[in-house]
């Protein structure tokens, strides 16, 4: 019968993506009485869920880049359960999953779909600058959709309201409003990075008492990433690889 395990060897290649996404999560955020389209409680429970997922699953990706309820894990040669796909396509949102019901305190089940991007390194930025695009992309329509909700519309009055807009069309709907998309926080518009960055740290060595350097590591969430595509951005990355 192992034989009709037809997927269980398909492997994935060294250097790759791993997005997890959320998957209605729409219900469980309005027992939590979250605000929409936006709340830092949300956004925390996501940072800390990666945070608990870098330091207590025992895999090891270079860096998460999340906004909303997506997040892309960057694996470069250091692929869990030797690359096998459905362990990764497992594993990795059940781990998610569980983390953010338990960060949340939800009342109900939480899962995130999973999908492998395999990429190569040359592309690593381009990719990161698409998610982060897709970023401003989502901040700039659920304000919109979000402000109308506000004023009166239905859910299907909005989203007709909405329909064939182009971003500038959105972004002076909010204008309108009186909320500049441009002075919304950081992490709304360009999502939110985490990885891991060593450092030096001074101390006594525990068996001589002499004061020596030892290489520790920590796990950095940076809130206020720059812009990918700009060279401040690629520079920023390019340190994290």
């Amino acid at each position: 019968m192992k034989d009709c395990e037809i997927f269980s060897q398909l492997k994935v290649p060294d250097t790759a993506i791993v997005r997890v996404d959320g998957r209605r999560f729409g219900k469980v955020l309005r027992k939590l009485q979250f605000s929409k389209p936006f709340d830092i409680r949300f956004a925390n429970g996501m940072v800390e869920s990666i945070e608990l997922f870098f330091s207590k699953s025992g895999i090891n990706p270079v860096l998460a880049y999340l906004f909303s309820d997506e997040v892309s894990l960057l694996f470069i040669g250091d692929l869990p359960f030797n690359g096998r796909l459905e362990k990764i396509d497992s594993v990795i949102p059940s781990f998610i999953s569980s983390a953010l019901a338990l960060n949340l305190g939800s009342p109900d089940p939480m899962s995130f779909d999973s999908r492998v991007c395999v990429i190569d390194f040359k592309d690593i930025i381009e990719y990161l600058t698409w998610r982060q695009e897709e970023c401003w992309r989502n901040l700039v329509s659920s304000y919109a959709f979000y402000l109308l909700r506000d004023d009166g519309f239905s859910a299907k009055q909005a989203a007709e309201r909405l329909k064939g807009l182009k971003s500038d069309d959105l972004h002076e709907l909010a204008w309108g409003y009186g909320i500049n998309l441009s002075e919304t926080p950081a992490w709304q518009r360009r999502g939110i990075l985490v990885y891991k960055q060593k450092f030096e740290k001074n101390g006594p060595n525990l068996l001589t008492g002499a004061n020596t350097k030892a290489i520790r590591t920590r796990i950095v969430k940076d809130w206020e990433p720059p812009i990918f595509k700009t060279e401040e951005g690629a520079r920023m990355i390019e340190s994290i690889l």
